[in-house]
C-alpha cells in the first residue's frame, strides 16, 4: 500500500501511534534519568558512630580522629538518652492533647483521612538503648566490629 492509498483515517491512527510512541519513549527515558540521578535516602545513623554533622565520612577523618570523636560521642550518649527518656513521654502527652482537639474541629471525612495518614505513617523510631537505633545495644548483645557502613575503614 503506497501513501497514496492510504485513507485519512489510517493517517490520523498512524499519526497517534506514532505520537503515543514518542510520550512512552519519553516517559521511560525520564523515569530511568531520574532512577540514575536521584539522590540516595538518608542512611540512618549507625548506633555506634560518632555524632558529627554532614554525611559519614563527609568530614575525612583518620582513625584517630574517628576514635577520639568515637569517645566524645559516647561519653556524652547517657546524658542525651536520659533527656530523651525524659522528654519523650511529655512530648507525647502534648501530641496526643493537640491531636484529641483537632479532631473536635473536623469533619468525620477529615476524621477517617486523618486516621488514613497515621495508618502510612512510619513508624516512630525506638528510644535509645532498647535495641535499635541509638545508645548501647541490649544486655547480651555486642556491638557491632569495625567502622559503621559507609565509613571509611582503619
Amino acid at each position: 500500500m503506497t501513501n497514496a492509498e492510504r485513507t485519512p483515517r489510517q493517517i490520523r491512527l498512524l499519526t497517534a501511534l506514532l505520537l503515543f510512541g514518542t510520550f512512552l519513549s519519553g516517559a521511560v527515558v525520564g523515569a530511568g534519568f531520574y532512577r540514575c540521578c536521584a539522590a540516595p535516602p538518608p542512611r540512618p545513623p549507625h548506633p555506634h558512630a560518632p555524632f558529627l554533622p554532614g554525611p559519614p565520612g563527609a568530614l575525612h577523618l583518620t582513625p584517630e580522629q574517628e576514635t577520639k570523636a568515637r569517645e566524645i560521642t559516647n561519653r556524652y550518649r547517657p546524658k542525651l538518652d536520659a533527656l530523651l527518656h525524659e522528654g519523650f513521654p511529655k512530648f507525647q502527652v502534648i501530641n496526643e492533647a493537640m491531636e484529641r482537639e483537632m479532631r473536635e474541629i473536623l469533619t468525620p471525612e477529615q476524621v477517617r483521612k486523618l486516621d488514613e495518614l497515621k495508618a502510612h505513617r512510619p513508624p516512630m523510631p525506638p528510644l535509645p538503648g532498647r535495641g535499635t537505633g541509638f545508645g548501647p545495644p541490649p544486655e547480651g548483645e555486642q556491638p557491632p566490629e569495625g567502622p559503621p557502613p559507609g565509613m571509611p575503614g582503619r
